[in-house]
C-alpha cells in the first residue's frame, strides 16, 4: 500500500463538466508529483457515465472505488454521502481534495500530519472575523449543534486523515449528522463537520493555508501555494465569447467554463507513468496554473488582486458575458494598461 493515497471524490453526469474538472486536477497533480497514488471515489450512478471519452478518468487513477448509492439521491447527496464515508471505503492515510482545484507544487506530506486530521480554516480565518460567521451559528443552533466554541471552522475541500480508528470514527460520526441534517432538509456538510469536531474535542489541526489557498481571501498564501482551490462558483461561462489575452488578468483560463466544456470533445492521452497529456494548450495552462494567479498580483498589486478574486467580481463578471457582454469590452481595454 503507498504511504498515502490521493483522494478525489466524483459525482457527475454528461451533462456536466466535473469529470473534466476531476481529470484537470489530477494532471495538475502528476506534473507536481509524478509517482502520486490516485484513488477516485465515485457511486454506481456515475460510473456507468465513465464511458467513451469519459472512460479516460479511470485510467489516469491507480484506485477506482465505485459504491452503489440509493437511486433516489440527487447528484448533491450523493456527493456528500461519499465525502462523509470516505474515511471508512479507502484503506490508508489520504489527502482528500475537492475537484474544484490545481495542484501546483509537491504534495509530500509532512511527518507530523500522520496519526491525525488536518485542513485548513475556512476563509483563511477564524469564524470570529469570517464573512459568514453568523450564517454559521445560525446553521449550527438550527441543528441544535455546539455554538463552536474553539472559534474555528475547517474547509473540507483539502483534507488528510490518517488511516486509525479514531479518524474512522470520526467520519461515522460525521457521516451520521450529516444524515440527521438531511433529514432536516439541510444537505449541506460543514455544520455536520464542526459538530463533529466539537464531539471528538476538537481534534482536527490546522495545515499551513497553502495547502488549499482559497483564491477569493488566500493571496497571502498564493506564493507558497500547493493547491489552489478556487470553488465551481468562480469558473465563468463566456458564452463562447472570443476571450483576448488582455483579459487573463481578469479571467485566468483555467477559471473559464469553456476550458473544462470544450475538454469533453479532446483526446486525452494517459500515458505508461500516468501522466496526461491533453494538447499544448491544456499542458500549458495546467502546468502554469499558479503562474496566472500570480501574474493578476504582479500586474495589479495585492489589493488590486483581492478584488478581481473576489466572489463579488466573479459573479459580476459572469453577470456581463451573460446579459450584456458589450461591457466586457471596457475590461479588455483596461486589460491591456497593465
Amino acid at each position: 500500500m503507498p504511504s498515502v493515497k490521493y483522494l478525489f471524490v466524483l459525482t457527475s453526469s454528461p451533462k456536466d463538466f466535473f469529470c473534466e474538472q476531476t481529470l484537470v486536477a489530477i494532471a495538475s497533480l502528476r506534473v507536481h508529483n509524478p509517482n502520486a497514488f490516485v484513488t477516485l471515489l465515485t457511486d454506481d450512478k456515475t460510473a456507468e457515465t465513465l464511458t467513451g471519452p469519459r472512460a479516460v478518468l479511470k485510467d489516469a487513477v491507480d484506485e477506482l472505488k465505485v459504491l452503489t448509492l440509493d437511486e433516489k439521491f440527487t447528484p448533491m447527496l450523493r456527493s456528500r454521502y461519499l465525502k462523509t464515508v470516505m474515511r471508512n471505503v479507502v484503506d490508508g492515510d489520504f489527502l482528500y481534495m475537492d475537484s474544484d482545484i490545481a495542484i501546483v507544487d509537491d504534495l509530500s506530506i509532512p511527518d507530523e500530519w500522520r496519526g491525525g486530521i488536518y485542513a485548513v480554516l475556512d476563509f483563511h480565518t477564524n469564524l470570529s472575523k469570517a464573512i459568514n460567521r453568523k450564517k454559521v451559528l445560525n446553521n449550527a443552533k438550527m441543528m441544535g449543534f455546539s455554538p463552536i466554541l474553539n472559534d474555528e471552522i475547517f474547509n473540507g475541500g483539502v483534507m488528510f486523515a490518517a488511516d486509525t480508528p479514531e479518524a474512522r470514527e470520526f467520519f461515522k460520526t460525521w457521516h451520521e449528522l450529516w444524515l440527521y441534517c438531511v433529514s432536516k432538509n439541510f444537505p449541506y456538510d460543514m455544520a455536520s463537520l464542526a459538530e463533529t469536531n466539537y464531539k471528538f474535542g476538537y481534534i482536527t489541526k490546522k495545515m499551513d493555508g497553502g495547502w488549499n489557498c482559497q483564491l477569493a481571501y488566500g493571496n497571502r498564501f498564493l506564493p507558497t501555494a500547493k493547491v489552489l482551490h478556487f470553488f465551481g462558483s468562480r469558473i465563468i461561462d463566456t458564452r463562447g465569447r472570443k476571450v483576448p489575452e488582455s483579459m487573463n488578468i481578469f479571467l485566468p483560463k483555467i477559471l473559464r467554463k469553456d476550458f473544462y466544456t470544450n475538454l469533453k470533445n479532446i483526446p486525452v492521452t494517459v500515458n505508461a507513468d500516468k501522466s496526461i497529456h491533453i494538447n499544448e494548450y491544456y499542458d500549458d495552462v495546467i502546468a502554469h496554473a499558479k503562474d496566472a494567479f500570480m501574474y493578476q498580483t504582479n500586474k495589479v498589486g495585492a489589493a488590486g488582486a483581492y478584488i478581481i478574486r473576489s466572489y463579488a467580481f466573479a459573479k459580476s463578471l459572469a453577470w456581463l458575458y451573460k446579459k450584456m457582454p458589450f461591457l466586457v469590452k471596457p475590461l479588455e481595454i483596461l486589460g491591456k494598461l497593465f
